[in-house]
């Protein structure tokens, strides 16, 4: 079953120090082309991101935006105290109280008032493990989901792919039909076409009929209607397929094309020539949708 190119995925999770948000589209390309946007202080991630897109994804252009950030709880200054410092005045002062009978109690503004009792401590380092699990899960969740889209347009392009098919089917066997009765049409048309430049004279049938077979074998379109038949079987039995088939698909359809300009060239009939015209309207439509498959 073939996969659309185009598609769109996305997925939010957090854990107790980070919340991240990823966002990744698919678009038509003739390779596979992946590229991954993450703020700057994360761009070591860059590498397992690209990793990790590459083993859901064969063919197309992949665009995976990743938003990160740190939970404010985390990323603030810590107020610390100085644990043994602040202990230390606190017992020299109570000591000198009791030495000096001092009046009054401590406050807890004396505290503040400790040199280096209490200072600004700024956030650690990243948790690169922690960080790294958390974003690798969220870029599988997000590349699933395009998947899922990209199955479900896959699916429709197939269905209409078929039906284009069937209609090419119908098509060529009427091609096929007029053609048993071409060697009929143009010893008719000879024959009137030589009366008319004869003007009375006998008309040789020998030469008639070898004339009748000459013009029959350069008109005939037999072997140009098995391969296009072949073709069309191809693109059946590769729509059914897995894996990438768009670069077949697209193949097939410029054969179809090259099959029934062919029988445009070499038969002149007009019912023939009104069945190619439609025939290449189909195909035109059928590569265009291929374009469009993984």
């Amino acid at each position: 079953m073939p996969f659309s190119m185009t598609g769109y995925g996305r997925y939010s999770t957090e854990d107790a120090l980070y919340k991240t948000t990823v966002e990744v589209r698919s678009l038509n390309h003739r390779f596979l082309d992946i590229s991954v946007r993450l703020p700057s202080p994360y761009l070591w991630l860059e590498v397992e991101c690209v990793r990790v897109l590459k083993e859901f994804f064969r063919r197309g252009r992949i665009e995976a935006r990743i938003q990160l950030e740190p939970k404010p709880e985390v990323s603030a200054p810590q107020v610390v105290m100085a644990d043994n410092l602040v202990r230390q005045y606190l017992n020299r002062l109570n000591e000198a109280r009791k030495r000096f009978r001092l009046a009054g109690r401590l406050r807890i503004e004396h505290l503040l008032m400790i040199p280096e009792g209490f200072f600004l401590v700024e956030s650690g380092k990243d948790d690169e493990k922690a960080l790294g699990d958390l974003v690798l899960t969220a870029i599988k969740e997000a590349a699933r989901r395009l998947l899922e889209m990209r199955e479900k347009e896959g699916t429709a392009l197939a269905s209409d792919l078929s039906r284009r098919i069937r209609i090419l089917q119908e098509r060529i066997e009427e091609i096929r039909a007029v053609a048993g009765n071409l060697p009929a049409v143009y010893r008719e048309k000879l024959t009137g076409r030589l009366k008319e430049l004869a003007d009375g004279v006998v008309i040789d049938e020998n030469r008639l009929a070898a004339e009748v077979v000459y013009y029959a074998e350069r008109a005939d379109i037999t072997e140009e209607i098995t391969r296009f038949n072949s073709h069309l079987q191809q693109f059946t039995t590769t729509l059914s397929l897995a894996g990438p088939i768009g670069r077949k698909l697209d193949f097939l359809s410029q054969e179809l094309l090259r099959e029934v300009n062919t029988i445009a060239a070499k038969a002149s009939d007009l019912s023939i020539c009104q069945q190619v015209v439609e025939i290449k309207t189909e195909i035109e439509k059928i590569k265009e949708q291929v374009q469009n498959i993984e």
